[in-house]
């Protein structure tokens, strides 16, 4: 093929669901210089990420994952896609440390987050986790949220609770609202439910929210307070 050609089909391919296929081409078109280099960087980053969400199964998961170049395995996007594959196939043991290892590298709120909202086990080992990251990153409302979510996982509702005032204060929003709602659901709380779930609707349009009942003073000066963020080695972190 032409090297218009080959770019043009390389296209089709990740269109129709094909990506491996497509990613697979990425050394012809750098060598034929079908596309502009950064074209082709970004097309590489793209394929990657849908060519690990479209493996059938945990080997070619696997496969693909091992495939890539270093740096692409510590792009956010192409972790999360692993990790949710993997938690789909119920390879979670994969989908934990995949999130873990990218975490203790670089800090990434997105994967913060979704380290809490992986449809997997390991809930023990999660929560010791994200309790030994929040040390290091004491104001993270995604890692907040996902202690917060894996407390109440584990029916520690009034741990989860706390952690989500905490998060709220340091800017968590809608999602943060609505797991309160979940609490105050599953506690039988069902008037602040209603007003933490109309809270999420209101903070997904950004809208004001309105004030739960029942926080005092000392509560909300708690929650906004934050300690000094360190890092691996026990140093204080500069704010950015």
């Amino acid at each position: 093929l032409p090297p218009r050609g080959l770019g043009l089909r390389a296209q089709a391919l990740a269109a129709l669901g094909r990506a491996g296929d497509a990613y697979g081409l990425l050394g012809a078109l750098r060598q034929q210089q079908a596309l502009p280099e950064d074209r082709i960087n970004t097309l590489e980053a793209q394929w990657a990420e849908a060519s690990l969400r479209e493996a059938r199964d945990a080997n070619q998961l696997a496969d693909r994952w091992e495939a890539l170049p270093r740096p692409l395995k510590s792009e956010p996007a192409a972790v999360a896609a692993y990790a949710e594959r993997a938690a789909a196939l119920r390879w979670e043991e994969a989908a934990a440390h995949s999130i873990e290892h990218a975490l203790d590298t670089h800090w990434d709120e997105s994967l913060a987050g979704l380290y809490g909202r992986l449809p997997i086990g390991r809930l023990d080992a999660r929560r010791e986790h994200a309790e030994r990251w929040l040390q290091a990153h004491p104001a993270s409302p995604a890692l907040l949220l996902t202690l917060a979510r894996l407390n109440r996982a584990q029916g520690h509702g009034s741990q989860s609770e706390t952690y989500l005032h905490r998060a709220l204060a340091q800017g968590a929003n809608a999602d943060a609202w609505e797991e309160l709602g979940h609490g105050f659901a599953q506690a039988g709380d069902d008037p602040r439910a209603r007003l933490s779930y109309a809270n999420a609707l209101r903070a997904s349009r950004g809208e004001p929210t309105s004030e739960l009942p029942g926080r005092d003073l000392k509560q909300k000066i708690f929650d906004e307070a934050v300690t000094e963020e360190r890092d691996e080695h026990g140093m204080p972190r500069l704010r950015e």
